[in-house]
């Protein structure tokens, strides 16, 4: 199916009686356009002076009456991080607008960004730390000082660490913008199990980069300069890990007349924004990918040049191996058109090397997802577009220049301990390459519960796992099971289904009120840094891990003090910091460094060696491979590469040139005993082939611009613009079914049939009853769900009003007049990770989010 896009799809239905039909109204179609504009514009559309409320006297500022500071900081209402100023008057943020020093964002800043005054200032935000006064999840507390706090929890962690058992405790964090006091934490303490959720994010993206081209696990396409763009399944418009940075850029290059086309299973609002949008079967994005590249070899439009010179494989003998792969092929597995995907490579060739690919989640988060996106990025390599202005770019830093501004000392050693869970050695590629350790947070608690390593202490950070995981259900029965799980604590900013489990609760900070040290991979690819300041002082008893973490080692002691000698966090910043011109002060007062030496990344592999790296290298005369001294496992360290008789840096592979065969992947899955295909290649999802019965879908998962993770349903402006999660279905499929708009269905998800996935035996895993929409903008196979929705703990409005009751953390001013004034109070609004099964790529351990079987029935 392929249209021109000109109509985004939300997911949005009116608030009517059960059984009754609907159609999109005014508030509707107003409710969609203001999603739609934030997302595209990257402008904050909400009212950026709409006040959350009355705040009490002790949490305001003793500054003049009415005079407006301005604070820079940084957001983290989402993972982009853009750059912020904090406007405060007499001490209350009253509005939040984008910093136009931040290199990335570009002064933008979108509507979950301008939102941020609603969670600072939610009634029902944490702000007291909390004991366990019943059972698990009986909601029964008591707030306690931070003094009783700090004694339970150091007490409970030092008993673990002097009977040399450091592994047994266990971190799992979410969203963590803070890495730097984490890891000197949990190194100081020597624990191996700490538990990120790259997984469930990003792991078969990062992998399959790593594996071509070894400079990095991130792709950052030069699109403002680019002329063509192939989108495969990246909803940049609402939910990209660039979000705004990436839909600036991209609107720029529309502007100069850039085209855009899109692969995709649903009508989104980056599909309504492109010149093509073709709607395809759910993992099918490989093959496209590959069909393309069919194409390309076969009618000779590729850059042989920079192919022969900086590829690892023989034009030719790729070009044998996609010979299986025609359009007519792609066209019988995919739904797209074979003349529209010949016609379309030709057109990528032709725009090369200003022409890029994009991916993301759409074509990653599959069984197959890891293949899929070494497809994709190896398309680039054929038309030579790699790190060429307006092609396919990356940049080494994924974050700030760490030897520039590297972290003060003393550094605590790795730990020596190991952790099963977190060697995740069943997934040969999560952990394979060097310093970028990729874990597989969805099994964690599946493998806990099968007694695969004892944890006595589990601490929760800004991860929801209870309810944002799959297969909720049982991260749940976990949690709440103190065989397993002896002691837990959480330390969140808002009350939440993984609080609710909690032995002890801590009040965290927003992101308004703390320090981090931030950025992002920079989109104009030249590094910079920024600063996380407190925009406002905390409220409550509220506090930072980097305020909690230093006096938890001072009390936990033997030995780990010595890795927190600052007194404050500002004292800490100022050693961080000194490297950059005006140290702290400076970033205080800009909220960004970029250095304005440096240059964008274009090319990097063509850089000269100099002679000081030249002295005393050895080369190997058979590759051309330069090595001088060793890596910090005693091996030969590369360095570059002789090409065309000169000494270049080369890529980071071991061949130092871009792997389309990697023969590094193939001896780390036979290390696992897996086969892991060292060419690009299209593997079938087994559960997706042959004939579907009328009543069984895929189902697959997204997001909106206007919800990020937990934290934005708690968000009372955000909530207004969307908070219900209904079913979209294609008519044809529904008129098959009888199902009318805005039917109440019954969803039924199994776990795949399939022996190389934990619990991979077909069987039935979950049920939910909800509501359906009705729409030509998904593919007729598919049942897609936002996941950004159907909360039971965490405030009115997570919960869409049914969760009213008290917590002694809320502090004394938990009532909120706006309360009365809830239209959408018992709206639509369902878990869908419940029935999301645990389903790693055999690979990576990526979860598959969009090859969940359904069966689906009328209510």
């Amino acid at each position: 199916m392929s249209t021109r896009a000109d109509t985004p799809s939300t997911g949005e239905p009116s608030d009517v009686p059960p059984g009754a039909s609907w159609e999109l109204g005014r508030r509707d179609l107003l409710r969609i356009g203001a999603a739609a504009g934030a997302a595209v514009a990257g402008l904050g559309i909400l009212d950026a002076v709409h006040d959350p409320g009355p705040v009490p006297a002790s949490d305001r500022g003793t500054g003049p009456a009415a005079a407006r500071t301005a604070v820079p900081s940084m957001c983290q209402m989402c993972t982009t991080a853009c750059g912020i100023i904090g406007h405060v008057v007499d001490g209350r943020l009253v509005e939040v607008t984008g910093n136009p020093l931040d290199p990335n964002s570009r002064g933008s800043v979108c509507a979950k960004g301008v939102a941020g005054p609603s969670v600072l200032y939610d009634p029902h935000r944490l702000l007291y730390p909390l004991r366990r006064t019943g059972p698990r999840g009986s909601g029964r507390w008591k707030r306690i000082s931070w003094e009783e706090a700090y004694t339970e929890i150091a007490g409970r962690l030092r008993e673990i660490r002097e009977r040399g058992a450091p592994e047994e405790f266990a971190f799992q964090q979410g969203r963590n913008r803070s890495g730097d006091i984490v890891s000197r934490f949990l190194n100081a303490y020597g624990t191996p199990s700490h538990f990120n959720h790259r997984a469930l994010c990003s792991n078969n993206r990062r992998a399959a980069i790593v594996t071509t081209i070894g400079d990095s696990d991130w792709d950052l396409g030069d699109f403002e300069n680019s002329r063509y763009v192939l989108n495969f399944g990246s909803n940049w418009a609402e939910a990209h890990q660039g979000h705004i940075p990436v839909a600036i850029r991209m609107m720029e290059a529309r502007r100069r007349g850039a085209r855009l086309v899109t692969f995709e299973t649903r009508l989104s609002n980056t599909a309504a924004l492109s010149d093509e949008w073709f709607c395809v079967k759910p993992g099918t994005d490989g093959l496209i990918a590959l069909a393309m590249a069919n194409v390309i070899c076969r009618e000779e439009l590729w850059d042989r040049e920079w192919l022969d010179t900086w590829s690892n494989y023989p034009a030719e003998d790729f070009a044998a191996h996609v010979a299986r792969y025609t359009p007519e092929y792609a066209e019988e597995h995919s739904g797209v058109p074979a003349a529209d995907i010949a016609r379309i490579a030709r057109e990528f060739a032709a725009a090369a090397p200003r022409a890029t690919t994009i991916c993301n989640r759409g074509s990653q988060a599959h069984r197959n997802g890891f293949y899929n996106d070494r497809a994709i990025t190896v398309l680039n390599a054929l038309v030579g577009s790699m790190g060429k202005k307006g092609g396919w770019c990356w940049h080494p830093n994924g974050s700030w220049d760490k030897k520039a501004i590297p972290e003060p000392g003393p550094i605590p050693p790795r730990p020596t301990a190991s952790s099963v869970i977190a060697d995740a050695r069943d997934w040969p590629l999560a952990n394979a390459f060097e310093g970028k350790r990729m874990r597989v947070g969805e099994i964690v608690y599946l493998w806990i519960k099968e007694g695969r390593q004892k944890i006595s202490a589990l601490m929760t950070y800004n991860a929801d796992t209870a309810w944002a995981w799959p297969e909720a259900n049982l991260v749940r029965s976990v949690l709440a099971d103190e065989s397993l799980i002896p002691f837990h604590v959480c330390i969140d900013v808002m009350y939440s289904e993984t609080a609710h489990l909690a032995d002890i609760v801590l009040p965290w900070t927003t992101y308004l009120e703390r320090w981090d040290i931030d950025a992002r991979p920079p989109q104009s690819l030249v590094d910079y840094v920024g600063l996380r300041q407190p925009v406002v002082a905390p409220r409550g008893e509220s506090k930072d891990i980097r305020d909690i973490f230093p006096e938890l080692a001072r009390r936990i002691g033997g030995g780990m003090e010595t890795y927190f000698p600052w007194a404050t966090t500002e004292e800490y910043l100022e050693a961080f910091f000194a490297p950059v011109p005006g140290g702290l002060a400076a970033m205080r007062r800009d909220g960004i460094h970029l250095d304005p030496e440096k240059q964008p990344n274009y090319e990097p592999y063509m850089r000269r060696l100099t002679p000081g790296e030249l002295a005393g290298a050895t080369e190997d005369p058979a590759t051309g491979i330069i090595t001088s001294g060793t890596d910090d496992k005693g091996r030969p360290r590369a360095i570059g590469i002789r090409v065309k008789g000169i000494a270049r840096r080369g890529f980071s592979t071991p061949s130092r040139k871009v792997e389309i065969h990697c023969g590094f992947i193939v001896g780390k899955g036979r290390e696992a005993g897996r086969d892991i295909e060292p060419l690009p290649v299209y593997e079938p999802i087994a559960d997706h082939q042959g004939e579907f019965p009328d009543d069984q879908f895929i189902m697959t998962s997204f997001k909106i611009n206007v919800h990020n993770a937990h934290r934005t349903m708690q968000s009372k402006w955000l909530q207004e613009i969307s908070h219900t999660n209904p079913a979209l279905l294609n008519r044809a499929s529904a008129r098959r079914l009888g199902i009318a708009d805005g039917d109440w269905i019954v969803v039924e998800s199994y776990r795949p049939n399939d022996p190389d996935i934990p619990q991979g035996d077909g069987s039935p895993l979950g049920t939910l009853r909800t509501r359906v929409r009705l729409t030509e903008g998904v593919h007729p196979l598919v049942i897609a769900i936002a996941h950004n929705s159907g909360r039971s703990a965490g405030g009115a409005y997570a919960t869409n009003g049914r969760d009213r009751t008290a917590n002694p953390g809320y502090g004394t001013d938990a009532a909120d007049p706006d309360l009365d004034r809830l239209w959408w109070s018992g709206a639509l609004s369902v878990p869908q990770n419940d029935l999301l099964p645990i389903y790693p790529d055999p690979r990576t351990g990526g979860q598959a989010y969009h090859d969940t079987i359904v069966r689906i029935r009328k209510a």
